[in-house]
């Protein structure tokens, strides 16, 4: 892996998660895999597969932009684009049981 290569891909990351903090609106709520709350958030394995598909495209979107697309403005754009559909798939993945309970393992991560 080349040194740029590297870190464009590293900044492509860092300028995803640094828009999803400042600029989440309030139905896109899943920034983070929800994978590693699966007990608690009780998915099914059907739902594991949808989530595993839905992070595996966003990740291979993002090491194309940082590949393809020079132009910074257009490669953030393109990796804030990727992560509102990446945060609305998994969000239509749960069920609304499982959307409370994200809901409410957020609320309670912001409180400590």
């Amino acid at each position: 892996m080349s040194p740029r290569f590297l870190l464009i891909w590293l900044f492509l990351v860092i300028s995803t998660l640094s828009y999803a903090q400042d600029h989440q609106p309030e139905n896109e709520l899943v920034l983070y895999d929800p994978l590693f709350w699966k007990e608690q958030l009780k998915l099914d394995d059907d739902q594991c597969q949808r989530i595993r598909e839905i992070n595996s495209h966003y990740y291979e979107t993002l090491s194309e932009v940082s590949q393809d697309e020079p132009d910074h403005k257009t490669a953030r754009a393109l990796v804030e684009e990727t992560l509102v559909q990446r945060s609305e798939g998994i969000w239509d993945t749960f069920y609304p049981r499982q959307r409370k309970r994200w809901k409410k393992i957020w609320q309670d991560k912001d409180r400590t």
